[in-house]
């Protein structure tokens, strides 16, 4: 673990022979990986939420493509009709997803999934972020995160999946492609 005060989202403090492995680390080491990224991506998905962001993407999108392939700009009234006309059919689209999310945990199975999704929210919501000079996210605090890593998964009773793609990293970093 680096001698910093915060860990950050991009988990380069868990990277081992120049890789991102969970088979590298130790069980603490993956526990507390795991937290930080949970952590990252509740915090991130919060501001905006998922309907402001389809909102924002599609509008983003359209003037994209407009700009580049026809050399149009949108002007900024007909940008914001353009979002207001869509939050009400992004937020009917989450209501009508939401049978789908109560039914994954309504299984009797995954009621302490449930219940520790539920502590862990309560317990991100009260984690002040640490800011650092040298990254442009603010970190997980490392004093915090030795008191509620948890348990590490066993990842030796975990099926093991080889790649699919033929490509190599270079050719899925070049192509942009991933999984």
């Amino acid at each position: 673990m680096p001698l910093t005060d915060a860990i950050h989202d991009d988990l380069i403090e868990f990277v081992r022979h120049g890789s991102l492995d969970a088979y590298e680390l130790t069980d603490e080491e993956l526990a507390q990986m795991l937290e930080v990224w949970r952590w990252g991506v509740w915090r991130r998905m919060q501001a905006p939420s998922a309907p402001d962001h389809d909102v924002i993407e599609q509008s983003q999108r359209l003037q994209r493509r407009l700009a580049r392939e026809y050399n149009l700009e949108v002007e900024y009234n007909t940008a914001l009709l353009l979002k207001q006309e869509l939050e009400p059919l992004m937020n009917l689209r989450m209501l009508l997803n939401a049978p789908r999310a109560c039914a994954y945990f309504i299984h009797p199975r995954r009621w302490l999934a449930l219940w520790q999704t539920l502590w862990r929210v309560l317990r991100y919501n009260q984690i002040i972020p640490v800011p650092e000079r040298n990254q442009d996210s603010p970190g997980y605090p490392c004093d915090q995160l030795q008191r509620h890593a948890g348990h590490a998964p066993d990842l030796l009773r975990r099926p093991y999946w080889r790649q699919l793609s033929f490509h190599s990293f270079a050719a899925r970093k070049r192509l942009d492609l991933w999984w």
